[in-house]
């Protein structure tokens, strides 16, 4: 084992991570939203509500794989940026797909053994532990929404349109809080950011 590759390789990895940070999740860019959160506090968002999800359903579930899933399910944003899904849907499927794939690839090139299988396994989504992270990042993302309609900051109308960011993955908690979601949505409330 070589101690010095294996410390060169992590710390080429944080500082090409780093970038995520300062990243913009793009779709709050879109809907006017000024200052939105960064990729990173997404993915920590989203690692916070899977590894609760995980905790909470009542099937068998390898909570470590979901953190890891979790973690690594948006990395290879480092490269392409954080792209909304308008230009998505003008790029295509597959050329998305596979430049996420060579990101993921180019980012993870000196990782671990099984980074790159957890990102893939977010994309499949064949996986308990990977449905959990895909609902958890949709629940992570319409609760933003709610935030950033409460605070007037921007038209996240476009969110709560159509069915597509409000799949369960066939988890019944994941119902359950989609559901409570959209009560907030219809009652134009959410939770004040404080604890008064």
């Amino acid at each position: 084992m070589n101690l010095q590759a294996h410390a060169d390789d992590l710390l080429r990895l944080v500082a090409r991570t780093e970038r995520l940070e300062s990243f913009p999740r793009s779709g709050w860019v879109v809907c006017g939203v000024q200052g939105p959160e960064s990729v990173a506090a997404h993915v920590y968002e989203t690692t916070l509500i899977a590894m609760w999800l995980a905790d909470r359903v009542e099937e068998n579930v390898d909570t470590e794989r979901v953190l890891r899933i979790a973690l690594l399910h948006d990395i290879g944003e480092t490269l392409l940026t954080d792209l909304p899904w308008p230009v998505k849907k003008f790029i295509g499927k597959d050329a998305i797909a596979d430049g996420e794939a060579r990101a993921v690839d180019e980012v993870l090139a000196d990782a671990p053994q099984g980074w790159r299988e957890a990102v893939s396994a977010y994309e499949d989504a064949d996986t308990l532990e990977a449905r959990i992270v895909k609902a958890a990042d949709r629940i992570q993302m319409l609760a933003k929404s709610l935030q950033y309609r409460a605070q007037g900051r921007g038209d996240v109308q476009r969110f709560w349109e159509g069915t597509r960011n409000f799949e369960d993955y066939g988890i019944p908690l994941v119902r359950a809080v989609l559901d409570r979601l959209r009560e907030h949505w219809d009652n134009d409330d959410w939770y004040p950011a404080d604890y008064d």
